[in-house]
């Protein structure tokens, strides 16, 4: 009996130093940096003054990721915080002839714009993703790193108030023209996370004992859409002659990316 006991006692031990051992092989946690290209692989819309109105279609990218080892050396998690860099909308300024008006075929002038605010040139907007990841060792020095996740990307609205003209008539319209996520202009928040899902392939080269350099594969697909709203209404009488909503598409991006890992 106390032989047996013996050999339990010192089974356990022989295991627990093992795996403190083992632990003591890899690190659990660690930060990647990474700069990231993505450019868009469909529109934002179907029509080309929404597109015009909307940054285009592409964002750098300058991130930093927290990984942590969740279950033994090779799966665990990740959260990365991100500002991506994205190029001035075509349309800067509000450009009449590419707009919709209160009646096709009719000449309209712009009396006075009212008030406009949003992105007009090239704007910053932050990133936030979380998920898991593996990783399969390839040689002594490479290894390669699926990723899936789902995160968030700011994107403030952009919008016009403005009075048209008819052209010669007294007619006048109060004008709103409005770029955002939302299903219409009486949604309040003027800035919301545009929800995407995200796979990515980092390949990591080691060059030192404490850091490897990634090269790396991603695709995004964004949940939600960017939509124009246009409501017209006769100055004088408040009466609403037009009212519609563009629905967006759901965009994809590819993105190439390269940085180094302190692991």
């Amino acid at each position: 009996m106390k032989k047996n006991i013996l050999f339990i006692v010192m089974s356990v031990a022989i295991m627990q130093s093992l795996f403190s051992q083992e632990d003591i092989k890899y690190k659990k946690a660690w930060i990647d940096l990474q700069a990231v290209q993505h450019i868009g692989l469909s529109n934002w819309s179907d029509a080309g003054y929404v597109n015009d109105g909307l940054p285009a279609a592409s964002i750098t990218e300058i991130r930093g990721i927290l990984n942590c080892l969740l279950i033994g050396p090779a799966f665990g998690g990740f959260i990365d915080m991100g500002i991506g860099i994205m190029p001035a909308p075509d349309m800067k300024s509000l450009s009449l002839d590419r707009m919709p008006m209160p009646h096709n075929g009719t000449q309209y002038y712009l009396r006075e714009i009212l008030s406009e605010s949003g992105i007009n040139k090239t704007s910053a907007h932050f990133k936030l993703t979380g998920g898991i990841f593996a990783d399969f060792r390839v040689t002594e020095k490479l290894t390669i790193t699926p990723h899936l996740g789902v995160g968030g990307l700011s994107m403030p609205q952009r919008s016009y108030e403005l009075i048209l003209k008819e052209q010669d008539s007294n007619m006048q319209y109060n004008t709103t023209y409005i770029w955002r996520y939302g299903n219409s202009e009486y949604d309040n928040e003027e800035s919301a996370m545009l929800g995407y899902l995200t796979g990515r392939l980092n390949f990591r080269y080691k060059i030192s004992p404490k850091s490897s350099l990634l090269f790396g594969l991603e695709y995004t697909y964004f949940l939600n859409t960017l939509n124009f709203h246009s409501k017209y209404y006769n100055t004088f009488n408040n009466n609403i002659q037009r009212d519609f909503t563009v629905k967006g598409n759901k965009m994809n991006m590819l993105g190439i990316s390269v940085g180094i890992s302190l692991k």
